[in-house]
């Protein structure tokens, strides 16, 4: 009996020791796939950059495209550039613009010579073609008065000058014209070139009607008339209104035969 009692023993044994080392190998082929974590986050990197990756080139594939930049700015061949400031005062000395345009229609010849003051920024020729077409306009004084206007750099039956706020004050005494205002003084009508390149404030987004008010007003006391009242609110306003310096309850208006 005490030899039937041990002998079961040792096959015990011997199968825990079995028992045993099969649990440490075991134990040995499964930790690596478990580790410390150090393990799956190397591993994981690839992942981790894919991520990345694909959330930086998410906005491209699902947001708008982005606007592209403006470009630099241009001057437009159709928008004039700025006009330089008028300076209050220049040379002095009236230069006559060189050029001759004929009498045209049924009245009587009446001509001009276009005189600028030297020294200014302003275009000699540009004005002559803008100021020609301003006298011959059919809204003008031509079929008013029954004349054809002429211009030339000779002898004129006026001289239609544009010069600096100082020198239209010398020009236009004893009317006074404060640096402001234009004149008719004998046989010489003289525009302020700040007016005519800024206008006035109820002019200043129609700075060519404003000067063909000019001329057609100053021409207008060359022709024998005086000025004139806002004859009703609202009403479009003579010329000979002196609209340079206010509008007195009228409406702008640069023509004569308008009112």
């Amino acid at each position: 009996m005490p030899n039937h009692a041990v002998q079961p023993s040792r096959p015990s044994r011997w199968a825990l020791l079995v028992a045993l080392a099969a649990v440490a190998a075991l134990v040995a082929v499964v930790r690596p796939a478990f580790g410390s974590g150090d393990e799956p986050a190397a591993a994981s990197a690839p992942t981790a950059g894919t991520r990345t990756s694909t959330a930086a080139a998410a906005p491209a594939s699902s947001a708008k495209p982005a606007a592209a930049p403006d470009p630099a700015p241009t001057t437009s061949a159709t928008t004039p550039p700025a006009q330089p400031p008028i300076p209050a005062s220049a040379s002095g000395r009236l230069a006559v613009v060189p050029g001759e345009v004929v009498a045209a229609g049924p009245g009587t010849p009446l001509s001009y010579r276009l005189e600028v003051e030297a020294g200014l920024p302003l275009d000699g020729s540009a004005i002559a073609a803008q100021v020609h077409r301003i006298l011959t306009d059919r809204r003008g004084w031509q079929p008013i008065e029954h004349v054809a206007f002429a211009r030339t750099a000779g002898p004129a039956g006026f001289r239609l000058i544009v010069a600096s706020p100082a020198l239209v004050d010398r020009l236009c005494y004893p009317l006074d014209t404060v640096g402001q205002l234009s004149c008719r003084n004998g046989d010489k009508v003289i525009l302020n070139a700040r007016r005519w390149a800024t206008a006035v404030p109820w002019y200043a987004a129609r700075v060519d009607d404003y000067r063909a008010y000019l001329v057609n007003h100053e021409v207008g006391h060359r022709l024998g008339h005086g000025h004139r009242t806002c004859p009703a609110p609202r009403a479009p306003a003579p010329v000979m209104l002196q609209q340079s310096k206010s509008l007195y309850g009228c409406r702008a208006n640069p023509w004569p035969s308008v009112a």
